[in-house]
């Protein structure tokens, strides 16, 4: 009978059995690194969309943004619509539709009720081809869809006045009617919107010099902010104004970084793209600053909207 020559084996040649463990070693350690590398791409998940409100499709492209705020009305709108969620889609792009006008008078009756006939009928030409939207909405393409401008604090109705939240809610039911399990929302802060039925999704904008007085920073307002809308089962849409933002490139896009980093901010944006007069530089312009300082801040943006433990769909 053979002896053996395995472990304990009185015949086992040491430097062979040494060489063996080496190798046993060295396949566990291989083993581990890789399961590590395996959780670690697995836990990493998805990553939020970040870009600026109204850029244009080749913006989009230059600039490798993810996420755009765009507004479409009317029948043009409509196409234009299409056009843009098959470039989206193509480039892996998330986008917040706004459909139809954002002025709250466009819906407000004279008795100061939202009235759902006026908005049925400036979304009229959305509905009509909403079997044609609705699978860029299953894909993730569409992320949002924004209805309404600032209803909690509402331009050309008296200070202090609001859109009835409920009213709004019911034009919030027309909206997923027509296109199914989206979220919806509006310009407006959580707390507002937390009172709106079928809301999804929140706001916030700030401009640096105008900071309400409980908050230290930018930062400290979105952290508040994303934090009450997640509380309140909301997803969070944070904004840092460029147009009107009396500050320097580098702090802007700084606090910009720093606002994606935020766990509880869902979509980062800015006002916006050049599009009117305003006093500052547009995100556009702001965007190409050259100095070396700048593209360091832009160029951590992109890691600083990843997420751990996310869906990439949601």
């Amino acid at each position: 009978m053979r002896a053996r020559t395995g472990i304990g084996s009185a015949g086992a040649d040491p430097a062979r059995w040494s060489m063996r463990r080496q190798r046993a070693a060295i396949l566990r350690s291989t083993i581990q690194v890789v399961l590590i590398a395996l959780v670690g791409v697995a836990a990493r998940g998805g990553a939020i969309p970040w870009g600026a409100m109204y850029a244009p499709n080749e913006a989009i492209e230059s600039t490798g943004m993810t996420g755009v705020v765009k507004a479409y009305r009317g029948e043009r709108g409509a196409e234009t619509l299409l056009i843009d969620l098959a470039f989206a889609r193509d480039h892996g792009v998330r986008l917040i539709i706004t459909l139809g006008s954002v002025a709250p008078l466009t819906y407000i009756d004279s008795d100061g009720h939202l009235d759902l006939d006026a908005v049925r009928e400036e979304l009229q030409p959305f509905f009509a081809i909403a079997a044609v939207v609705s699978p860029f909405i299953e894909d993730g393409t569409i992320w949002g869809i924004r209805f309404i401008d600032e209803p909690h604090d509402p331009a050309g109705l008296p200070r202090g006045s609001e859109v009835d939240p409920q009213e709004l809610g019911g034009a919030f039911a027309l909206i997923l009617e027509r296109f199914g399990d989206v979220r919806v929302g509006s310009t407006a802060p959580p707390a507002y919107m937390a009172r709106v039925p079928g809301a999804g999704f929140a706001s916030g904008q700030v401009v640096h010099a105008k900071i309400p007085l409980a908050y230290g920073s930018v930062i400290d307002f979105h952290e508040d902010q994303s934090a009450l809308a997640e509380s309140s089962g909301l997803d969070y849409v944070a904004s840092i104004n460029a147009n009107t933002n009396a500050i320097d490139n580098e702090t802007f896009f700084r606090d910009y970084r720093r606002m994606c980093e935020i766990e509880a901010v869902d979509f980062a944006t800015s006002w916006m793209w050049p599009q009117g007069h305003h006093p500052e530089d547009s995100f556009e312009t702001r965007f190409a600053d050259p100095s070396h300082s700048v593209r360091q801040e832009i160029a951590g943006i992109p890691d600083a909207c990843e997420r751990l433990n996310r869906d990439p769909e949601s």
